[in-house]
């Protein structure tokens, strides 16, 4: 019988890791799952290790394949599999025993919902907790939205990919989704077209075409360390700028379609607004280190750039929250304004972390 679902851990070289990873599956209080290591041959001992791993547990099998980087790694991992949900356990992280229990339990009560989404705790290189790199801080959810961290919801199609326009994650993690298989053929696969910082473009796409339900009272991790593929863009620079406008505009282009036609409609003029404000900030990011380059930048931009971005400079002088603390809201309203619900809260309990 195939187990409901499938683990997939993808690795290479993460051998100071792998054991609290392996743990953190075993003590999974839901035990219907089957769990697939695909190891990019790594020579830093881990395949010793996964190889001792896996013989304590019948539920685990093995692949080795080439470097090919992260996002291949987990496209075989997803073909390699049959669960019908599939999770990315990152070699490097870990998640609370009842992590598996209670998503799968959401996705069952949310026929609806391709994705289960829970919070994050960002740890460092030895597990403790990193304060300023908190979530939901680190995404769009802290403008304004903090509180739904801690509160049951669904969240639907296409509220979270359109909250993306806004150039910052709805998800920071792979490792706080479970995902239902059938989303893939809504997606797609996983892409490296744009490099380390692809997943925006995989997560964007399932914000515009599926619900998500939030599982506030459990937890997965996501550890910061020197080195590791995802931190090899600045999000800060114009080179990552460049890549998030291009995954933005295909991300669109491919599911346009999918949209309903009201939301279709609206999106045209959305997309210009949306670029120029992105545009603005970008620049204003870039001047980080010069107050005097950015004043000069706004100045400029006030007297010669678009609509939207003169309303927005003068928004702020005002006082008034940024395009990005407003979207939110304002996403929210419009959607609410065409017949749609944004946001439904749900019963629940609220979460704790480790």
């Amino acid at each position: 019988m195939t187990p409901r679902v499938s683990v997939c851990i993808p690795n290479l070289n993460t051998v100071a890791f792998l054991q609290e990873r392996f743990d953190s599956v075993f003590r999974q209080t839901y035990p219907d799952w089957e769990l697939f290591v695909y190891d990019s041959y790594s020579d830093d001992g881990s395949w010793e290790l996964i190889q001792k791993c896996a013989a304590t547990d019948s539920r685990v099998r093995l692949a080795q394949g080439p470097r090919n980087g992260p996002y291949p790694a987990w496209n075989e991992c997803v073909a390699q599999t049959s669960g019908e949900f599939v999770y990315i356990a990152t070699s490097d992280d870990s998640m609370a025993p009842d992590f598996l229990e209670k998503m799968v339990a959401a996705l069952e009560k949310n026929p609806d919902c391709e994705l289960a989404h829970s919070p994050l705790v960002v740890v460092d290189h030895d597990g403790r907790e990193v304060p300023d790199h908190s979530w939901p801080a680190c995404t769009i959810f802290a403008e304004g939205m903090e509180y739904l961290a801690k509160t049951p919801h669904v969240r639907h199609a296409p509220y979270d990919g359109l909250l993306q326009l806004t150039g910052r994650h709805t998800v920071l993690s792979i490792t706080q989704l479970l995902i239902r298989r059938s989303l893939f053929s809504k997606t797609g696969p996983f892409t490296a077209r744009w490099g380390s910082v692809s997943d925006f473009y995989w997560e964007m796409r399932a914000g515009l075409t599926t619900n998500t339900v939030h599982v506030p009272d459990t937890w997965a991790t996501w550890r910061v360390r020197p080195n590791q593929a995802s931190a090899s863009v600045s999000a800060h620079s114009f080179e990552y700028y460049s890549r998030l406008e291009d995954m933005i505009a295909v991300a669109v282009s491919e599911c346009g379609n999918t949209l309903p036609e009201a939301v279709q409609g609206a999106l045209k003029s959305e997309l210009s607004r949306t670029r120029d404000l992105r545009a603005y900030y970008a620049t204003l990011r870039e001047m980080r280190s010069s107050v005097l380059r950015r004043r000069v930048f706004q100045l400029e931009a006030f007297i010669g750039g678009s609509v939207a971005v003169r309303r927005e400079i003068l928004a702020r002088i005002l006082g008034k929250e940024s395009w990005s603390q407003n979207a939110p809201a304002q996403t929210g309203r419009w959607l609410e304004s065409l017949g749609m619900s944004p946001i439904t809260l749900t019963s629940g309990s609220q979460g704790s972390r480790p």
